[in-house]
């Protein structure tokens, strides 16, 4: 019985592991094209119409966001890599 569910949490261990490593491989392949949009919103946010503005301040936000995300997956997989499981803080 304690056999079986050492196997299963070596087995739920891998496949965490794995889940990560693929999510940071995939949010580094994202991560150019976040920062390229990210650069081209702050780029426009000085040159926009008072009403587009608010447009390219929102979306510069939700950018920060989704690239801090990003990043934090990058390092999840890393970690995954080396065999350490981070919790999200």
């Amino acid at each position: 019985m304690e056999e079986s569910r050492e196997d299963f949490r070596a087995e739920l261990r891998r496949q965490v592991r794995a889940g990560d490593i693929a999510t940071g491989e995939a949010a580094s392949a994202c991560l150019p094209g976040l920062l390229r949009r990210l650069a081209h919103h702050e780029r426009q946010a000085t040159r926009a119409a008072p009403l587009l503005r608010l447009y390219h301040r929102w979306r510069r936000h939700r950018l920060r966001l989704q690239v801090a995300d990003a990043r934090w997956h990058i390092d999840q997989g890393r970690a995954a890599r080396m065999g350490d499981l981070l919790g999200r803080s």
